[in-house]
């Protein structure tokens, strides 16, 4: 059951994540989950792209949509100031590479699948969630799926958590990874994280992050596969 939540939460995220940098006409934060789920619809429904060519045009878009340095501060809470700089940057590089990893096989599985903006509401720090509803059939078969996003410092809306049917990636991974703080140090999360990363299509299977997590971040095609 956990793990199933943990391949999810991968995958929302990395919707979330993944969107490929909206256009300029986004102004609030629904115009940009809005515009960047078009335009990852756009990717997954063209016929003239293989899946290595699809997942490559998704992952490129990632630091233009998210805000991986704060997401990954989020995720190492206090524990950010034990890695040194050298360790800082390799740790944000290898949080996307256990992204891309994790939802990069499910690209070919869109079914038709629309995301539908529900809600939103200000958050602390200036914060803000768009809330949306993944039409899966209708009923149960639905997901709801909250984005939180940050201003940048050129005030553009960006990505910093993906919450899945109310599973936190930050949360998620942070209370994942502190186990391993724990026992081994920075050098121990890092290389846990390399592991993961080279894994592939494996790291699917032992994620830290759960399902839920992992379609908001790659929606439609995440949350198929955890039928």
């Amino acid at each position: 059951m956990m793990t199933n939540k943990i391949k999810i939460a991968a995958s929302l995220l990395c919707v979330a994540l993944l969107l490929p940098a909206a256009v300029s006409a986004e102004s609030t934060p629904e115009d940009k989950i809005r515009a960047t789920v078009d335009s990852v619809v756009a990717v997954l429904t063209d016929k003239a792209l293989d899946s290595d060519t699809k997942v490559d045009k998704l992952a490129g878009q990632l630091d233009s949509c998210c805000m991986f340095e704060t997401t990954s501060k989020l995720v190492l809470a206090r524990n950010w100031k034990s890695f040194s700089p050298a360790q800082q940057t390799e740790f944000v590089d290898l949080f996307k590479r256990y992204l891309i990893a994790t939802y990069g096989k499910n690209v070919d599985s869109y079914a038709g699948e629309t995301v539908e903006i529900i809600g939103g509401r200000e958050e602390t720090r200036g914060d803000y969630t768009v809330q949306t509803r993944i039409d899966r059939g209708g009923g149960d078969k639905d997901l709801l799926v909250d984005y939180r996003l940050r201003k940048d410092d050129g005030d553009k809306w960006r990505i910093i958590d993906v919450i899945g049917e109310g599973i936190s990636l930050v949360a998620n991974l942070r209370s994942q990874l502190q186990e391993v703080m724990s026992s081994g140090g920075p050098e121990k999360v890092l290389d846990t994280l390399r592991k993961k990363a080279a894994e592939g299509d494996g790291a699917a299977e032992e994620a830290y992050i759960p399902a839920e997590l992992a379609v908001a971040m790659f929606d439609w095609s995440i949350a198929r596969s955890i039928d």
